[in-house]
């Protein structure tokens, strides 16, 4: 069964994303985020790391101030409780469709702890951000 957050948040970035990589060269991009997670295994976001991130790491994939500020207290504990994994399975809804969303996949894929530890860490900023820790 799939997370209705996930999906919402997904349906919601779609554009977002589909604009970005087809504004900045797609391979350049993804070696520049395993470049940057082989340089960095331990990596731990911080909220600066979110609000500043002049890479576009985590606030063009993982985040959205306006999408995290419409859930209801409900719909942010279900999207805190969710696995990482449960984003991707969203995504391949649009593998076929953009090949754009299939080469991200691919790199949450190959990279999935990394991505789930660095997602545990803004799901905890999140939850303290929204006073549900």
């Amino acid at each position: 069964m799939t997370n209705p957050v996930w999906r919402a948040f997904v349906t919601e970035q779609m554009e977002v994303w589909l604009d970005f990589f087809r504004n900045n060269h797609l391979e350049s991009y993804i070696r520049m985020v395993e470049q940057f997670i082989r340089l960095n295994p331990y990596y731990v976001p911080s909220v600066d790391d979110v609000s500043k991130d002049s890479s576009n790491l985590l606030r063009t994939l993982l985040w959205n101030e306006s999408f995290n500020e419409s859930l209801s207290e409900k719909g942010m504990r279900v999207w805190l409780s969710s696995p990482f994994l449960d984003f991707i399975e969203e995504l391949r809804i649009y593998r076929d469709s953009y090949v754009e969303i299939n080469r991200l996949i691919g790199l949450f894929t190959r990279h999935n702890l990394w991505f789930e530890r660095v997602y545990g860490y803004l799901k905890r900023m999140m939850a303290q951000k929204y006073g549900l820790i």
